[in-house]
Formats: structure tokens, C-alpha cells, sequence
């Protein structure tokens, strides 16, 4: 058999390549969209369906084209020159490794799904960083990893046998009659190879300007749809696309005085000797009469919004009692919504603990932040109004090095799971009882100290391994019939009951704390929502909202409107406004809320008076400017110091 027959066969055989991971990708597409159908939003049609499988197919042209690439290249080129060559072996090795590696990735995005509302994307990143023992742990014990992994490979095993059933090597020969009919022949080959390389390059399309890839795919009015269109690999690639760009951005391509420029574009000294002082606030007016001594800071893991608004009232008068009820109360002020500084815990403390907006960049593995303190962080800029600060963690100390973090950046004391009964723990650490269990008997044993407690806690995260029954919470108290995002499923109530135990043991924490000194301040937020999984599509401000609750002696409502907003890191120059007094100084990037900005932003929404918004890349361009500057400026203070 001469070369061109050779080629041919094993040309035919790539095109069954093709046609398998096409129809492959299509049928996985489908099962993702059927899985999670329940959260369609109400209006999605049939053409809906059929668009996302079209999109999602010319996406994935990009995903198969390499696939089968890689079978060309390793067989069919090579089986060309060399009779003897294995290509038929070495094509069904691709095929079935590949085959098996997306099923098993198929299996692993149904859970992802599940935990963060997307396929996979920078939680991947964030994921490395963390404690690998309490991510196993999680999977085995919420999302059954023990049977789901074995389940995944088996499935995958199944589906590789079809692959090598349907893509074998008894295909016909296309034969020539002549040298002219060869040269004919091969010059139509060589076309078509050219065309579909170039569709499979540009997602179906001849150039970029009408191609489907992962930044304009999301081309239907849902998430689902939109992150059914991406196949696992473009997913991954995302992820890879997006680290890489982190990267490229964490290169400090201005000058100091383009610093300085920005610093003064964003009202700040520019004349100053540190970026820190730059940003120096004087306190103009004694809000408290009397300064507290015990002052609370509670981050709350996934204490999210949606269960304060009007939308949710039902379930939210029962999950979140507690926290309306320092709401209602008339030595209270809250924002309407609050922008979390990322989409996980630790993008959460590395802006309380710097006072930095979010980049991308984690400080708590930069070197600056262990040579140098963020004069703009919350412990220093608490320790600069006389507080001692005291850190406290309901996990353990070693993850994402948080407690050398704390400790390198302002914090007196640093105090974790392993300080404190280990009733009821888990991987990630004790009970939010616990804690503050803890915390309450440290404040008896130092009364009269002013002391700032920052509170990091644990307990509304997978694994939700509280006994609920013990603790006092009633499904049947929560009521859904005011709305159809929610569905009353036993994972859906334990869930939600993990909710209300985070805000039921914060209420009582917080009435001991006033039992022991009645004129103490407490914060109350969350360090990110968008954990919780809900039947349906929502807006926004439901999936990634959080509040701001301040309480204490002297607080007064109307020092915020009830339409304000902020971002997370605004909470720390409002707290030294709300304690300082008058003409004493803190440091802080932005301003406090009692200042309110035209605009808020975080590392990907922003809001005015005008809406929230999901793509900053809509910002007006006075938006844009200022955000580069904050964004700059905290890079260079990450990455090169404090001196200006």
C-alpha cells in the first residue's frame, strides 16, 4: 500500500475522531443543561437550547481540533512515511485516553457546578493554595468523592469502548487512476484540511472577529446556558488564560511618577514620603460619645445578602433572625449592598488585612508583606487609634499561612482551632460555638482592655457537619412559598440550616459580648456570598451580595442612606471614623462610607446609583481610570513597598 492510500486511511480515521468528540462534547453539553435545568429562569426556550448547543459546538471545534491534531500528528503523518508504524494503536491510545479524561472531568464539573454556580474557573487557582487534606475531606464527606470518582471511571471505561468500537481501522480506500488524478485528489485534500483547521481555530468560523471562543461565548441571558457552551478543556483554558494575564498583570509597567500621578488623581498626597501616608484621614468629628473598649469584627464565612432582602423575606426572617434583628435595632446602620473583595475566604482577609483593593496578587505569600506593615490594614490602622488586636480563626492557623499573615501584619495576638475546644470539628476546623465560646472567655479574662477582635469563622461551609437538631434549628420554620429560586430539598434545608446556625450562635455571641460590656461595637459581614445554590437564576445582588451591619451604643441610621453601597475594605476606614476621635489620623486607600464615592467596585462588578453590573469592561471611562489607579497603586505597594 503506497503512501497516499495510507494517508487516506489514516485520514478517514481522523475524521471519526472528529465526528466522535463532536458528538462527545455535544452529548455531555446536553447532560449538563438537562442536570441543571431546574435553575432555567422562566422564559428559556427550546431556540435556547439549540443555541447553546450550536455555540457550544463550534466552540468546541477548538477543543476536538487539537484532539484530533494530536492523533494526526502522532499517526496518521508518521504511518505515512513508515508502513510499519503502530498509527492505528497509537490514534486509539489518543482517542480512549482522551476519551476517558473528559468523562471523569464531566463527572467533576457536576459537583463544581454545584459549589460555585460555574464551570471550572479561578477558584482552581485559589484551590491549590489551600489546605488539600480539608479539600479531600470535603469531597468525601459532602460530595461523595468515594463513589463518585469509581462511578466517573467506570462510565468512562463504558464510553472508551464505544470510542474504539466506532473509530477502528476497517475503513475504505479511496484509490486514483492516475498521476493526475492523484495531484487532483491531494489538492482537494489538502483545501479541505486548511478549512476545517481554520474553523477549528476560529470556533467555527474563517476569522476571529465571527469566532465563538471562551470571552464571547456567553451569549444567552444565563449562566447555565452560558457555561454549558464551554467544554471542560476550553473551561480549564479559561482558568489558564486568565492566571496567565494575572501574571502579565502583576508587571509594574509605569514609573514612580506615574504612581505619584495616580496617587494624586485619586486625592491622595502625592508629595507624601510612603504610599501609606499618602492616604492619611483625619477625623473630623467624634461620632461616639463614649469609645468603645471592646470592639467586634465578625467576617462571616458565606454570610451572604440575599436573606436580608425583601425578595427572601420569608426564609430570611428565620435564617438570619439574629442579624435583622441588629438591623431593626435603632443603634444600628447597614448598607443596602455591600461588594465582597473576592469570591473566597482568603481574597476576603488579604483586603481587611492590607486595606488594598483586590489585584489578583496574594499578598500573604508576597515578601513585602512580611517585611513591612500595611499602615492601611485593619489591625494597624485599629493598633493607630489604640486597640489591642487580636486575631481570631475558627480553622487552623497554618492554612494559606494566615496566622504568620496576621500576626506579620498587625496582629497582637493570633489565636485558631487548635486554642480551642474541639467539640464537633471537622477538617476545616471547630463549630462557630466554639469560637466564640473562646473569644467570650478571653474578654472575661481581660476586662477593661481595649481590644479589636477580628472574627473569621467556618461553620456555613462544605463540610456541613453541624448537628443542626442539637443546635435548635427547625426546617419547618423556614418558609419558600414566597418564592420559586428555592427548593425544599433535604441538601437544600441542611444547607440553609447551616445558615441559620451561623446567625443564631453570632446573635448570642453578640448578647453575651453586651452582657460583659454593654457599650462594645460590632461589625457583621461576610467575607463572600455566591456559595449558595439556588433553583433557579438570580439577579446579581442575590448571588454575590453581602451585608454591613455596624451596632453599638451611639450608632445612629441616618449616618448612612438607605440605598448606600460600598466595597468590602470601606468597612475599615468607617470603623476608625466611628471610634476615632476627633483629629486623630488613620491611612486608608478609600474612603469611608460616610464618604460615600460615585461608584464602588471589587475585582469584577461595580455599582452606582444607576445599577450593579457584572463586566467592568461597561464602566464609563472615568470609572476605568480610577480603578486602574487603585489597581496600580496597590500592585506597586504589593510587589515593590512603600516608599515613594
Amino acid at each position: 500500500m503506497n503512501r497516499y492510500y495510507r494517508f487516506t486511511t489514516g485520514l478517514q480515521l481522523d475524521l471519526k475522531g472528529f465526528i466522535w468528540f463532536s458528538m462527545l462534547f455535544t452529548f455531555f453539553r446536553f447532560l449538563f443543561i438537562w442536570w441543571f435545568s431546574s435553575q432555567l429562569p422562566d422564559g428559556t426556550t427550546n431556540a435556547d437550547w439549540w443555541l447553546t448547543l450550536w455555540y457550544g459546538f463550534r466552540l468546541s471545534l477548538k477543543t476536538v481540533g487539537i484532539i484530533v491534531l494530536t492523533g494526526f500528528i502522532g499517526a496518521t503523518v508518521p504511518e505515512t512515511l513508515y508502513r510499519n508504524w503502530p498509527g492505528v494503536r497509537i490514534r486509539h491510545w489518543i482517542y480512549m485516553a482522551a476519551t476517558m479524561v473528559f468523562t471523569i472531568l464531566f463527572f467533576v464539573r457536576l459537583s463544581y457546578y454545584e459549589i460555585f454556580n460555574s464551570g471550572f474557573n479561578m477558584m482552581l487557582i485559589n484551590g491549590m493554595k489551600d489546605d488539600w487534606y480539608a479539600i479531600l475531606m470535603t469531597g468525601i464527606h459532602e460530595y461523595g468523592l468515594l463513589w463518585k470518582l469509581p462511578l466517573a471511571i467506570l462510565v468512562g471505561l463504558g464510553i472508551t469502548w464505544c470510542c474504539v468500537k466506532f473509530v477502528n481501522n476497517t475503513t475504505k480506500i479511496y484509490r486514483y487512476t492516475d498521476r493526475k488524478d492523484l495531484c487532483k485528489k491531494s489538492l482537494i485534500l489538502a483545501v479541505v484540511i486548511s478549512v476545517v483547521a481554520v474553523l477549528c481555530r476560529f470556533g467555527g468560523a474563517l476569522n476571529y472577529e465571527k469566532s465563538v471562543n471562551w470571552e464571547n461565548a456567553a451569549r444567552l441571558p444565563s449562566n447555565l446556558l452560558n457555561e454549558a457552551i464551554l467544554d471542560d478543556a476550553q473551561a480549564l483554558y479559561r482558568v489558564y488564560s486568565i492566571e496567565r494575564r494575572r501574571q502579565n498583570a502583576m508587571k509594574i509597567l509605569f514609573s514612580r511618577e506615574e504612581l505619584k500621578q495616580k496617587i494624586s488623581l485619586l486625592g491622595g498626597d502625592a508629595k507624601a514620603s510612603t504610599i501609606d501616608a499618602a492616604f492619611s484621614h483625619t477625623i473630623k468629628e467624634t461620632r461616639l460619645a463614649k469609645q468603645p473598649n471592646t470592639v467586634v469584627m465578625v467576617l462571616g464565612e458565606s454570610y451572604a445578602l440575599w436573606p436580608f432582602t425583601e425578595k427572601y423575606n420569608h426564609p430570611g426572617e428565620y435564617l438570619v433572625e439574629q442579624g435583622r434583628a441588629l438591623i431593626a435595632s435603632p443603634n444600628s446602620m447597614y448598607t443596602d449592598v455591600m461588594l465582597a473583595q473576592g469570591t473566597g475566604t482568603m481574597p476576603a482577609v488579604n483586603g481587611f488585612l492590607t486595606g488594598l483593593v483586590d489585584i489578583g496578587v496574594y499578598p500573604n505569600y508576597e515578601k513585602e508583606s512580611y517585611r513591612h506593615l500595611y499602615g492601611t490594614g485593619i489591625a494597624n490602622v485599629m493598633k493607630s487609634l489604640g486597640y489591642k488586636t487580636v486575631f481570631w480563626y475558627g480553622g487552623f492557623g497554618i492554612w494559606q499561612d494566615v496566622r504568620q499573615f496576621s500576626l506579620a501584619q498587625g496582629f497582637d495576638e493570633f489565636y485558631d482551632a487548635a486554642s480551642l475546644p474541639q467539640q464537633g470539628s471537622n477538617a476545616w476546623g471547630v463549630p462557630d460555638k466554639a469560637l466564640f465560646d473562646g473569644i467570650l472567655e478571653y474578654m472575661k479574662a481581660h476586662p477593661g482592655e481595649k481590644v479589636f477582635h477580628f472574627v473569621l469563622t467556618t461553620s456555613n461551609h462544605p463540610p456541613y457537619s453541624i448537628d443542626l437538631g442539637e443546635a435548635g434549628f427547625n426546617p419547618l420554620k423556614v418558609k419558600l412559598n414566597d418564592t420559586d429560586t428555592i427548593e425544599r430539598t433535604r441538601d437544600t434545608m441542611r444547607e440553609m440550616g447551616h445558615m441559620w446556625y451561623a446567625d443564631h450562635t453570632m446573635g448570642v455571641f453578640v448578647k453575651a459580648v453586651e452582657g460583659i460590656d454593654a457599650n462594645a461595637l460590632f461589625v457583621i459581614t461576610g467575607d463572600h456570598a455566591e456559595r449558595f445554590t439556588f433553583a433557579k437564576e438570580v439577579d446579581i445582588k442575590t448571588q454575590s451580595g453581602i451585608p454591613a451591619i455596624f451596632y453599638g451604643q451611639g450608632i445612629k441610621k441616618e449616618w448612612l442612606a438607605p440605598d448606600s453601597y460600598g466595597t468590602a475594605i470601606q468597612i475599615i476606614p468607617t470603623l476608625a471614623e466611628l471610634v476615632g476621635r476627633k483629629g486623630q489620623t488613620y491611612e486608608s486607600l478609600l474612603p469611608s462610607l460616610f464618604e460615600p464615592m460615585p461608584f464602588a467596585f471589587n475585582h469584577r462588578l461595580w455599582i452606582d446609583r444607576t445599577g450593579l453590573y457584572d463586566k467592568q469592561r461597561d464602566m464609563p471611562d472615568s470609572y476605568k481610570a480610577i480603578v486602574s489607579a487603585y489597581r496600580d497603586i496597590s500592585l506597586w505597594r504589593v510587589l515593590r513597598g512603600n516608599q515613594l
